[in-house]
């Protein structure tokens, strides 16, 4: 059995094909779900509050469901990323995906910093391109 180490994206079986979810993702689920409360006349629990609250807060957007193509197309974006070296074709893991949309890193130092996994399977050059499209997709989610 391996160990579990993000750094080598090795999460554990439980996460082994998971999706993982940036929190603007999650707040858009969040607020679909917080709509179906309402109507049902349900109660909300207090961890659905304080994840709303967590994923609202740290989304990176003000308003991520306003947002919601760009939260989507951000995504699609990364996952359709490739690059070919050494032979192979790399793209980036779920993991790597939701750490970008999360922390939406400037500089590649940064970004290895935060994401040691991305320079195993990278060049600088490509993750500065990761960043590149990272910020042009998302200045639209802030102005």
């Amino acid at each position: 059995m391996e160990s579990k180490d993000a750094a080598e994206l090795n999460l554990g079986d439980d996460f082994e094909n998971d999706t993982c979810l940036s929190n603007a993702e999650v707040a858009i689920i969040l607020d679909k779900q917080k709509v179906n409360y309402i109507e049902q006349k349900k109660m909300f629990t207090s961890m659905f509050k304080k994840t709303q609250s967590y994923v609202t807060r740290f989304t990176g957007t003000k308003d991520p469901v306003a947002n919601q193509a760009a939260v989507i197309e951000l995504r699609d974006a990364l996952q359709s990323l490739s690059f070919e070296h050494d032979d192979e074709v790399h793209q980036l893991e779920e993991f790597e995906i939701a750490s970008l949309s999360n922390l939406y890193p400037e500089e590649v130092e940064e970004a290895v910093a935060l994401i040691p996994s991305l320079p195993k399977h990278f060049t600088d050059h490509e993750i500065e391109e990761m960043l590149s499209l990272i910020s042009r997709l998302t200045a639209q989610m802030f102005h």
